[in-house]
């Protein structure tokens, strides 16, 4: 081990950004070019059949990792015996949980009402084995900072996945299109990264070296599980309540969800998590970590909230030239479950700090809190509708909020005042356009395409709007998360 102090530029936290923004911007484009293709190809069904056979294998792809990535990365010093041993634990875990959502495949078939499930299922299952194995080379590579290569694998995958996906449907594959894009996403993601990363695994396995990232690991473990508990809970219950058609309509929303998460949120998430790290200096950095997560927000919040609000409140013509006539109903699905996808969003970033404060312990704790309310209040909406049980959900993610940032604050500074300020000002602008554009659409009669270009092009007008209202504390922001990067750090 030696001590050296990495290079670091007053750009680098934006240019890692940006580079994972560029590839996963890629992914977008195709997933926007390939979605329209995919829900004319494949049935309504087909979408419904992929949703819920996600369900085990998303679930154990929670303990793929066990946090044990994430516990390397905030590590102050490298050690090549305690990331190998962490490795070759990880390999083992993922093996077990491969067999076990073998095992667990018929059961679930049975219990949806879904015989087909069952090969779907095993199929899916090398998702998570695969992810326990390249963990640690990727966890090697973002400590670096070469967020270049992380960006190449990211784009690989994509275009490979998506093409795989596209050609498949148009043969005839039915819903295996989708089965087999999943696979290929993390098969090619495994070879890339195993094949890129600077980590190479000693033959060395102790367990003295475990024991750091233990309870981190299970914290986060633990928290990852409830989480996928909460984001899954809609797609049995619907199905078990309204039937295939309602988890086809969950799932397209979801996906169109995903695509925020994929081009900004993940990206911002990923580097904030190393720059903190950095930042954090065994507690004394706790204000500079406060104010990096608050600078965070307020840009994720410029970026994405005036056009999701636009979008729900005018999504049906976009959806409708997007997808075809018979997605139209998902327009009304997406609005009510845009305040829910948009809380989630945030909390993504806010996960960081309770990672870089170690304490996990604290965030497994809010994560079953919320999720024990979260679902008695979803349930309990459950039998009035489907709508009901969405707006139920929305409602409640934001009602949440200041408790959850109340659990922040026992981590670092920050008040429930300057965790909400950030999102004020956008949130208005986006009601506003919202409503302006509503008007302006009911007042027209023009076709669906010009229609559903003039509600994509104010959505970007509207984020650009808030972006000019709030512009002194964006350019703060910016400097201040662009010098986030330049501390020392041991290697």
């Amino acid at each position: 081990m030696r001590a050296v102090r990495l290079k670091s530029t007053s750009d680098s936290f934006f240019a890692s950004v940006s580079q994972l923004i560029s590839a996963r911007a890629l992914m977008m484009l195709l997933q926007f070019l390939s979605l329209p293709i995919l829900a004319r190809l494949l049935s309504v069904e087909d979408f419904a059949i992929m949703s819920l056979g996600m369900v085990v294998p998303l679930f154990a792809n929670t303990f793929s990792d066990a946090g044990f990535g994430r516990s390397l990365i905030r590590a102050q010093r490298y050690d090549v015996d305690e990331w190998s041993t962490v490795f070759w634990f990880l390999g083992g875990v993922g093996l077990l949980l491969g067999l076990a959502v073998a095992a667990i495949a018929p059961i679930y078939a049975s219990s949806m009402n879904q015989p087909g499930l069952v090969a779907v299922i095993l199929v899916l299952s090398l998702m998570p084995m695969l992810q326990s194995f390249l963990s640690v080379h990727q966890a090697a590579i973002e400590r670096d900072f070469r967020f270049d290569v992380m960006s190449g694998v990211i784009g690989v995958s994509g275009v490979t996945s998506v093409a795989a996906a596209v050609a498949l449907a148009y043969l005839g594959a039915g819903y295996w299109a989708l089965i087999a894009q999943q696979v290929l996403l993390v098969a090619i993601r495994f070879i890339g990264v195993m094949s890129l990363s600077p980590f190479r695994p000693k033959f060395v396995f102790r367990r003295a070296l475990l024991r750091p990232h233990l309870r981190f690991g299970v914290n986060t473990l633990l928290f990852s599980g409830v989480m996928v508990l909460h984001a899954q809970a809609p797609v049995i219950a619907f199905n078990q309540l309204f039937g295939t058609f309602a988890v086809s309509l969950w799932a397209m929303v979801e996906r169109v969800s995903r695509f925020p998460r994929l081009g900004v949120i993940g990206p911002l998430a990923q580097v904030a998590m190393v720059s903190m790290s950095r930042q954090w200096r065994d507690g004394e950095g706790r204000a500079d970590v406060a104010r990096s997560y608050v600078s965070a927000m307020r840009l994720l919040a410029v970026v994405l909230f005036p056009g999701m609000l636009v979008l729900a409140m005018n999504g049906r013509p976009v959806f409708t030239w997007l997808l075809s006539d018979r997605w139209a109903d998902m327009a009304f699905v997406f609005g009510l479950a845009v305040p829910a996808f948009l809380v989630d969003m945030m909390t993504s970033v806010g996960a960081r700090v309770f990672m870089v404060a170690d304490r996990t312990d604290l965030r497994l704790r809010m994560a079953i809190e919320r999720f024990v309310l979260g679902i008695t209040v979803f349930l309990c909406a459950l039998p009035y509708g489907f709508e009901q049980a969405v707006i139920a959900r929305s409602v409640f993610a934001v009602l949440y909020m200041p408790r959850y940032w109340s659990y922040m604050n026992r981590c670092v500074p920050i008040s429930i005042r300057e965790g909400a300020a950030p999102m004020i000002v956008p949130t208005v602008v986006g009601l506003i356009f919202g409503l302006a554009v509503n008007g302006l659409v009911g007042a027209t009669a023009w076709g669906n395409l010009t229609t559903a270009t003039a509600v994509l092009g104010l959505c970007i007008v509207a984020s650009a709007a808030a972006g000019l209202v709030t512009w002194r504390a964006i350019k703060r922001d910016i400097q201040w998360l662009q010098g986030s990067t330049a501390v020392v750090n041991d290697r």
